[in-house]
């Protein structure tokens, strides 16, 4: 290990763990808690974006008509400025439907071109008595405005410039709880509109916007956030849409809600409107849609009729490029400024705005300290594998507790910066785990050692054992090589090392043959020497007897006299008579073999002398029965390896043994056996088996013909 690795290795153990770990979360602390300061910020505010691109605020209607200056308009009626008359017809055609309030988004700051005192001085020969009679543009503009609604655009400037012009009609009433008003912004000048203009008008509305414009690159000039009220030379004013909505509303009261620090809402009659405590509104933006713009040239011609705009709040605004102010929104779209008016109404008109008040900041940094301190605490005691899925399963908490605030209450909660600040307190618990993990593993590796060496016996003495346990089984078709009365195969694949499946033959004399399959319960070391055992001394009790129920109850007795184990055995044991093919057989708890006649396949009658399996219930009066074969009967005897044998959850069961013996022709024995083994092999489709597969199949040829 190098001097650097040393180093670092004893930095992640220092404090068992816990000391680097609890130094990196006070700093993410501190990021947290500074966080406009920090390259952080940008990934905040495009966390917060991305969840307006998520869930936009739906606009299922449009109160809001822009009439726009446009390319269009400009064409038609020349460039700007308009002279007032020009626009005076606009307003009138406005009027014309009655809506509820008008709004122009520019300012009206200088006398209007033609204005007579303007041509005297640009046209110094012209005739005096012919400009007295002529009227005067912006009074005749200013009588236009009068007649209904109107509210003019103003802009706060933070010191007064040359042409500066104060705005006249500061709100006149309105409630302001105490504190409300600590952080609104306070400009000490403005720019608005000519005096007689301002008389004429119904109410003026600031059109200052707070793009956040603080942190570089492609975050600049996003507009997230609007001011709804600011002071100007003291007096208090709504911007330009809040006031279209007051002066729509009858010019009534405005009240101020207070919070925490400052303003917490707004109140517009029955309209309630959440803001920051500085007064701005953290606008929830919906798509953008064209539906409610229209060109000021078509109204101008007539194209629109007035009901167009009755019961509607129209904003008068620049929808040309070149003329227009352009600001993009969280949601990627570039918008006319215009569009930001229609957005606060319909937020307003709706009472939907974005939320994160001044405790939202305390809490995230509740948040990140407390997924640390877990973090901290749990993670030293975990694996690592643990340890990934408890991170994970904080920063995940953090994510989806912040996107289900947004979607179920429009909170705009920060769950990405305290899951990312959480990143390297995890990184540096890891690394001890790690460690700790790879001392561990080094102990378990001489561990694994001597467990291999161990292994290794034992799979030796079980291979023995395999041998040894095979070794028992007789090999049919070379015991029985010259036999012709009769031929016999057998296969035993147990599922593990060994197994508990048995099968035997042998003759009992000249004549008699006797065959047995069984199954012992279980798997494993103690189910084959159980198997052992019964197989020994099933050959041996049914040479004593001549009578086959009485040889079995005689080995039921034997088996279940040390049974501690608790263990039980299925079987089927038959005697042939091969020269006439007289079967007797008993069947305790055993599957009944298949019998195939004739290539008819049926089980052979075994269910009014089974009996249940030895060691089962002790002391079982077993009975044998009898069946007489007929030359070239084929009985297939089986264990349940082969009919419950699985794939997907499905048996291979008897009717796939039935399937199988169906198919294959009447051929040896061991043909016979290999292909019903392969049949349950491939039905397993490569799965592990489930138990011990065994399987004896005898022919009978008939007696042996006179001469042989």
């Amino acid at each position: 290990m190098s001097r650097a690795t040393a180093v670092i290795a004893a930095l992640l153990r220092a404090g068992r763990g816990r000391l680097l770990p609890s130094l990196l979360l006070g700093v993410g602390a501190l990021l947290l808690s500074h966080i406009e300061r920090t390259p952080l910020h940008a990934l905040q505010l495009n966390q917060f974006d991305r969840y307006q691109r998520l869930l936009p605020r739906e606009r299922p209607s449009e109160p809001v008509i822009i009439v726009g200056i446009d390319s269009q308009s400009l064409l038609a009626h020349g460039q700007w400025p308009w002279p007032r008359d020009l626009l005076g017809r606009l307003l009138e055609s406005i009027q014309a439907g009655d809506p509820l309030a008008v709004g122009f988004d520019f300012i009206f700051a200088e006398a209007d071109q033609h204005a007579p005192a303007l041509l005297a001085r640009r046209l110094p020969g012209i005739d005096p008595a012919l400009l007295d009679r002529l009227p005067d543009p912006d009074q005749q503009f200013a009588a236009v405005i009068g007649r209904a609604p109107t509210v003019l655009a103003t802009v706060g400037l933070p010191q007064a410039l040359a042409g500066a012009r104060l705005p006249r009609h500061p709100l006149p009433q309105i409630a302001v709880e105490p504190g409300a008003d600590r952080q609104l912004p306070r400009f000490a000048s403005a720019l608005a509109s000519r005096p007689e203009l301002q008389a004429a008008a119904g109410g003026e509305g600031f059109i200052n916007a707070t793009p956040d414009a603080r942190n570089g690159g492609h975050d600049r000039g996003i507009l997230r956030r609007v001011p709804t009220l600011a002071l100007i030379d003291e007096q208090p004013y709504l911007s330009l849409p809040l006031e279209m909505v007051r002066q729509a509303l009858g010019g009534g009261a405005v009240a101020i809600e207070a919070g925490g620090k400052g303003m917490a809402a707004l109140r517009l009659g029955d309209y309630r409107l959440p803001t920051q405590a500085n007064g701005e509104l953290l606008l929830h933006f919906g798509r953008a849609s064209s539906h409610y713009y229209l060109s000021a040239a078509d109204v101008l011609a007539g194209k629109h009729p007035p009901e167009t705009f009755a019961g509607r709040l129209v904003i008068v605004g620049f929808n040309s490029i070149g003329l227009q102010d352009r600001i993009i929104t969280p949601l990627g779209d570039s918008l006319p400024g215009a569009d930001v008016h229609v957005q606060v109404i319909e937020s307003l008109l709706a009472g939907d705005a974005l939320r994160r008040p001044d405790w939202m900041p305390m809490l995230e940094l509740a948040a990140l300290l407390a997924g640390g301190l877990l973090l901290i605490g749990s993670v030293p005691a975990l694996r690592p594998r643990y340890a990934v899925l408890g991170f994970a399963a904080v920063g995940g908490s953090l994510l989806l507790a912040s996107h289900l605030a947004y979607f179920s209450g429009r909170w705009l909660v920060d769950g990405n910066t305290p899951a990312l600040l959480l990143g390297p307190v995890f990184m540096a618990l890891l690394g001890n785990t790690l460690i700790r993990a790879d001392e561990r593993r080094q102990a378990a590796e001489r561990q694994l050692q001597a467990s291999r060496e161990q292994a290794a016996r034992i799979a030796g003495e079980l291979d023995s054992a395999r041998r040894i346990q095979m070794g028992l089984l007789p090999d049919p078709e070379r015991l029985f090589a010259d036999e012709t009365r009769f031929a016999l195969a057998a296969i035993l694949e147990p599922a593990q090392a060994v197994g508990g499946d048995y099968y035997d033959c042998f003759m009992l004399d000249a004549r008699r043959l006797c065959i047995a399959i069984g199954d012992v319960s279980g798997k494993g070391v103690p189910a084959s020497l159980f198997m052992a055992i019964s197989k020994t001394l099933g050959n041996t009790l049914t040479r004593r007897h001549d009578d086959l129920g009485a040889a079995i109850r005689d080995l039921e007795h034997e088996l279940d006299r040390n049974n501690t184990a608790l263990l039980f055995v299925t079987a089927f044991i038959a005697i042939l008579d091969a020269d006439d093919g007289r079967l007797d057989y008993v069947c305790a708890g055993h599957d009944a073999p298949l019998l195939k006649r004739n290539g008819e396949l049926q089980p052979l009658p075994t269910a009014e002398i089974s009996g249940p399996p030895l060691c089962a219930l002790g002391d079982y009066p077993y009975a044998s029965g009898s069946i007489r074969l007929q030359a070239g009967d084929l009985l297939c005897l089986f264990t349940d390896g082969v009919s419950e044998a699985t794939r997907d959850g499905q048996l291979f069961g008897h009717a796939g043994l039935e399937a199988c013996l169906a198919r294959t022709p009447e051929t040896e024995p061991g043909t016979v056996c290999r292909q019903i083994r392969d049949s349950v092999r491939q039905f397993e489709a490569g799965e592990p088996a489930a138990d011990d597969l065994t399987l004896l199949v005898l022919r009978w040829n008939g007696p042996r013909l006179s001469g042989c």
